[in-house]
């Protein structure tokens, strides 16, 4: 076991906790408070809750620490069943990283699905198909398996690794790198094999987080544009166009949390030692706590931007309005007129 801090130790242990609750509650929710005309678009909410507790598990069994120095950067467990194992140890961390891109994968076919509900509401139906479904999984393994694929053929440690950095390990951790499960890019003093697959390894990943990044990007920006003009050429009621701008509004927050918790903490430690930037203090208490706490931040957000949720957790009645309900105003209303004048 490596002990880096009181906050790198416990903080990833309370979030996962926080998030084994916070899910099934958000599950229960979808399941018996959406409205109707959400459709199945649920289905995709819960998928999502799923991934959020299989990630907190993948953090609490292979808790992580991370180090930059004049070489470069390191990712290492700092103890869990597979701390002693630096072959196995490795091979899972490449796992544990796949769920970074596993993150994107769905966030993807949110934004696909509100597309669709969109432009080809007609072809919406293929989503939950056996075809769709199939599709689906296979587009979220071959993203799962790419980002693991790259971390452990570019980035798993070897001997020259361990060797580079062994002086750093002992007097920061007083560890013995040389038995310890690690990833890691060493970008400067190392032979020209090392230095290659490092830079390679980088790169392949930020530019599979940028593609990822650009699609949310387009796709967002069609389905904002969408909503405008339905707004203002009346083609949908009020309650209709309220509902996809809150399901719109939920999945940009939904994107938001993941990337300011995942993205942005392992893109600073990546870059970070190139320019020579010391990011010590950042890496061990903020990248590590900000990727543990996501899992639970974000089915706490989507409870609170959709009132049928947030109402079932404060105990209130909605306020939601159909447009049968302004029918109905109009004819009473009528109704009264009539009677007073006579």
């Amino acid at each position: 076991m490596i002990y880096i801090s009181w906050y790198h130790q416990n903080l990833p242990r309370i979030f996962g906790i926080f998030s084994f609750i916070i899910n099934p509650i958000f599950i229960y929710l979808a399941m018996t408070k959406s409205r109707s005309q959400m459709g199945k678009y649920k289905y995709l909410l819960i998928i999502f809750a799923i991934f959020d507790i299989l990630y907190s598990i993948s953090e609490i069994l292979t808790p992580i620490g991370i180090t930059g120095n004049k070489h470069g950067f390191v990712v290492f467990l700092t103890e869990g069943p597979f701390f002693e194992h630096p072959e196995i140890g490795q091979h899972v961390m490449s796992n544990r990283c796949g769920f970074i891109s596993l993150s994107y994968a769905l966030l993807i076919i949110h934004f696909v699905y509100r597309y669709m509900a969109l432009f080809h509401a007609d072809k919406l139906p293929i989503f939950f198909q056996p075809l769709g479904i199939i599709i689906s999984i296979i587009f979220l393994l071959m993203h799962a398996a790419s980002w693991s694929v790259i971390c452990q053929q570019c980035l798993a440690g070897n001997e020259e690794v361990r060797e580079i950095i062994s002086i750093d390990f002992l007097e920061n951790f007083g560890a013995n790198s040389k038995s310890l499960p690690m990833l890691a890019a060493i970008y400067y003093d190392a032979s020209d094999y090392i230095r290659f697959r490092s830079w390679l390894g980088i790169f392949l990943l930020t530019a599979f987080s940028f593609y990822a990044m650009s699609v949310y990007i387009i796709l967002g920006f069609k389905i904002m544009r969408k909503i405008t003009l339905m707004q203002s050429t009346n083609k949908l009621s009020k309650n209709s166009i309220r509902l996809q701008k809150q399901l719109f509004q939920t999945l940009i927050i939904q994107t938001c949390i993941p990337i300011i918790g995942s993205f942005l903490p392992t893109v600073i430690s990546w870059y970070a030692p190139i320019f020579g930037v010391n990011m010590e203090w950042w890496n061990m208490n903020v990248a590590t706590v900000a990727m543990a706490a996501f899992p639970f931040i974000d089915p706490l957000a989507v409870i609170y931007l959709i009132p049928s949720y947030r109402n079932a957790i404060l105990r209130k009645r909605g306020n939601i309005v159909d447009d049968s309900s302004h029918v109905k105003t109009r004819q009473s209303s009528r109704m009264q007129s009539y009677a007073f004048s006579s």
